[in-house]
């Protein structure tokens, strides 16, 4: 197709407007009448001679007329651009309502109107190459590959789900240069999770116009009441242990907006939280009930029941459609990735970098208590003191005595002394005393598992120059084999670790001495183990090496208590800090051996050292909608941090029987491992279950030895690591037909906005029609000029314009002097 007009671009001054093109007309027959007037009066001239001679003349102002009005014939090319309409049709079962003309259901008058649109769409595919897609959805499963409309489909989808319709079709058709527009039909009663609609529809907005045609009516009421728990989210998920959780309830209450209700949580079967809460809308409500982790790490089951209270129990209230979905329960994994610590000290360097080598590490949950004075305890002290309320894994006590544990509350002496000794022999708490001059002296004898000399001035090692003045000798700290094997070894190569402690505890003139300059003296206890023990050498003593004769302890310690559960370390250093020096300025290894002892200690204290190594295996989601997709993040930590790149994984996904925590080894055995997907984040696994209930996660992974060669056991067979996890389907809770009044308004928030329009099923046709009279639709070739004047388009045209202009004034003026007329 093509279309023709004449163009003319008028040489300058004759462009000037509005006086440009009347004189170049009165210039031309003031040249024309004096031509005439020229030749009419000469003696050799006839009139057959003056013919042919202002003929020629006249041609040759014609030449140059046409020369400065440069007239042209223009030609249009429209050319058939293909382009793209998505049509999308809303096939939920709430377009079954019957609220259309004739009382007919809303998906027959969509079909009807689909039906007088066809011809429409075949004339915007035959004439302007308009590829119409047109879609259903629905349920979350719409897939653009399949999810095709046909006038045939029955509309009994579960779900109104327009977010994940918008977002899956932008997925789909966001590199599409030419798009015409993006048409959505429906009802709006949108009750979909997983992508907001309007959100989507804005980055359609971006794209191409979107314009929504509503069917319905809004003012036929609603069919029933209902309160559904409809998902369980846990906040942090995994959650170390004895740490604040969240747990968050997504509520909604059709027919009960406004209604108190009680919410009652459950942890492995216990209630731990009972809360009211106000129902403020039909949807979405988010119930947020505060909680404290469990104390054992593990998969525990998480349940919210909401109702109202009867005889103690959580009951439906009264009008409810359907009590069953009133509650909702997920599976939460408790980690001992959590270590909560108390530090009572004096403000001093050691204290200092102490805290600051562990607050790097999210794990750690580090609480202060700073003691200078046998005062009282400020209000906030106070209640870090309290250990029946506080749930520490590791105390460690530092440069205070006996005294500064020791307060008052309402006329009653408060010893936290008993209390920490409570918690170690009882409850298997960490403790570890620090070096200092106040140190050891009248702590619990039954705690502490060495003696320390009666007289203070005894009780400290070291040489300096003067009170104040330089040390005159410095001190190792040597590791003994059950100390490198505990909580001294500083790398997962046992070489390295050695190499490092002995870096360590060499002098060097040419880098700053990164020894101990003292420490308390002391005698450990029967039934004690020394960890590491202290030298004054100047030349390393290798790490590793037995405590010999006469040496003194630097590190003791046993475990106490019930079960002998309790870890308590006498740590008789006060300037670990120092060892940060080694390597500085260029490197960091020094403040690296640091932070790694300080965190290798207290882990162990907590039990919590085979944590490094282990491998774990994580869900996304701990309950999801049977057949929605499932992404666990698995790995094995490296000893250092991070997870192993090169580790090899086989996970098995097995349905879970009633009442057991665990499948069969027989059906863990038979059933098929997945597939593992690694990317930028690591290693992954996706899976969709397909039928309602509980699903139990294995992972194995084979261990490595420091050579990174896989281990293997007596039997041959690899040394495996071993991670669970488990994960519950729920079918999707259906409130399709709770609300089915037809929602204009949110039809017009995905539309409006977004360059569309707000229109109603009734309108389709016209706005098709409408559409196909819109032929510009992307950049259309620019037009053709014939002839072509400018200067580098003409193709030859100007080059024959100037000889046939030369030829005709050569030839009036040829004749002329033939003639004798010049």
């Amino acid at each position: 197709m093509s279309d023709y007009f004449f163009s003319m671009r008028l040489a300058y001054p004759w462009s000037i407007e509005p006086v440009g093109l009347p004189a170049l007309g009165i210039v031309a027959v003031l040249l024309v009448l004096l031509t005439i007037w020229t030749y009419t009066g000469h003696p050799n001239a006839n009139r057959r001679r003056i013919l042919i001679v202002v003929t020629l003349r006249l041609l040759t102002l014609a030449v140059a007329l046409l020369t400065a009005l440069r007239p042209s014939i223009g030609v249009q090319e429209n050319p058939k651009i293909p382009s793209v309409l998505l049509i999308g049709v809303d096939m939920s079962e709430s377009m079954t309502t019957k609220d259309e003309v004739n009382n007919q259901p809303r998906v027959d008058a969509v079909r009807k109107v689909m039906e007088k649109c066809q011809p429409i769409i075949d004339e915007l595919a035959a004439e302007q190459s308009v590829n119409v897609q047109i879609y259903k959805f629905s349920t979350p499963d719409f897939s653009e590959a399949t999810s095709k409309y046909t006038a045939t489909d029955p509309a009994d989808g579960k779900r109104s789900d327009y977010g994940t319709y918008l977002h899956k079709t932008f997925d789909r058709w966001q590199t599409e240069r030419f798009l015409r527009g993006h048409l959505i039909i429906g009802d709006g009663v949108d009750n979909g999770e997983a992508f907001s609609a309007v959100a989507e529809a804005t980055r359609w907005g971006h794209k191409c116009p979107v314009t929504t045609f509503t069917v319905g009516s809004d003012n036929i009421g609603n069919v029933g009441q209902d309160i559904a728990v409809t998902s369980i989210d846990c906040d942090p998920s995994p959650v170390p242990i004895k740490t604040d959780l969240m747990v968050t309830a997504n509520v909604n209450a059709y027919g009960f907006s406004g209604a108190r209700v009680v919410a009652r949580l459950f942890i492995d079967g216990k209630v731990v939280a009972t809360e009211e809460f106000t129902l403020d809308k039909e949807k979405d409500n988010k119930l947020r009930i505060p909680a404290k982790a469990p104390e054992t790490k593990g998969e525990v089951k998480v349940k919210v029941v909401v109702g109202q209270v009867k005889d103690d129990q959580i009951l439906p209230l009264r009008g409810e459609l359907n009590g069953d979905n009133n509650q909702s329960e997920t599976y939460l994994t408790v980690t001992k990735d959590g270590l909560r610590m108390l530090v009572i000290d004096r403000l001093r360097w050691e204290e200092t970098r102490l805290r600051d080598a562990l607050r790097s590490e999210k794990r750690f949950d580090i609480n202060e208590v700073i003691r200078q004075t046998d005062g009282a305890v400020t209000a906030a002290e106070e209640e870090f003191l309290d250990l029946d309320t506080q749930a520490y894994d590791v105390i460690v006590i530092g440069n205070i005595s006996p005294n500064q544990l020791t307060f008052t509350r309402g006329g009653k002496t408060i010893s936290v002394l008993d209390k920490i000794r409570d918690a170690v022999l009882k409850k298997g708490m960490g403790l570890i005393f620090l070096g200092g001059e106040h140190s050891f002296r009248g702590m619990p004898a039954d705690l502490l598992p060495v003696t320390v000399p009666a007289d203070p001035a005894s009780a400290i090692v070291e040489r300096l120059d003067g009170p104040g003045g330089r040390p005159l000798e410095l001190f190792q700290t040597v590791p003994t084999d059950d100390g490198l094997s505990k909580m001294m070894k500083l790398s997962k190569d046992p070489k390295q670790t050695v190499t490092l402690w002995d870096e360590l505890n060499t002098t060097v003139r040419t880098r700053p001495a990164a020894k101990l300059t003292g420490y308390n003296k002391m005698t450990r206890k029967p039934g004690t183990s020394v960890y590491a023990w202290t030298s004054p050498l100047r030349e390393a003593v290798a790490a590793g090496t037995a405590i010999p004769d006469g040496a003194d302890p630097l590190l003791v310690g046993w475990q106490v208590g019930d079960g002998a559960r309790g870890r308590v370390l006498a740590f008789g250093a006060y300037d670990t800090y120092l060892w940060e020096k080694l390597g500085q300025p260029k490197t960091r290894q020094g403040s690296e051996i640091h932070s790694r002892f300080w965190k290798q200690v207290l882990l162990w204290l907590a039990h919590q050292e085979d944590e490094e190594g282990e491998a774990y295996i994580r869900p996304a989601y701990r309950q999801l909608k049977i057949g929605g997709e499932q992404i666990m993040r698995l790995g094995v930590r490296l000893p250092g941090g991070g997870d192993d790149p090169s580790a090899e994984f086989t996970v098995k996904i097995v349905p879970l029987p009633e009442g057991k925590t665990e499948p069969d080894a027989a059906e863990i055995d038979k059933a098929k491992p997945e597939t593992v997907i690694r990317d930028k984040d690591g290693a992954k696994v996706l899976y969709r279950p397909r039928v309602k209930g509980e699903y139990f996660v294995v992972l194995t992974s084979p261990k490595k030895g420091p050579d990174g060669k896989p281990l293997l056991g007596p039997d041959g067979k690899p040394v495996l690591h071993r991670a669970t996890a488990k994960f519950i389907a729920i079918p999707d809770i259906s409130d399709e037909m709770l609300v089915v009044n037809a929602n204009h308004d949110f039809m017009t928030r995905l539309s409006v906005p977004n360059g569309g329009k707000a229109l109603r099923l009734e309108d389709l046709p016209s706005f098709l029609k409408e559409m196909k009279e819109q032929k510009d639709v992307g950049m259309k070739p620019k037009p053709k000029f014939y002839p072509d004047w400018r200067r580098n388009h003409s193709a030859g045209f100007l080059p024959a314009w100037l000889v046939i202009f030369a030829l005709l004034l050569g030839a009036e003026w040829g004749l002329r002097r033939l003639w004798g007329m010049v």
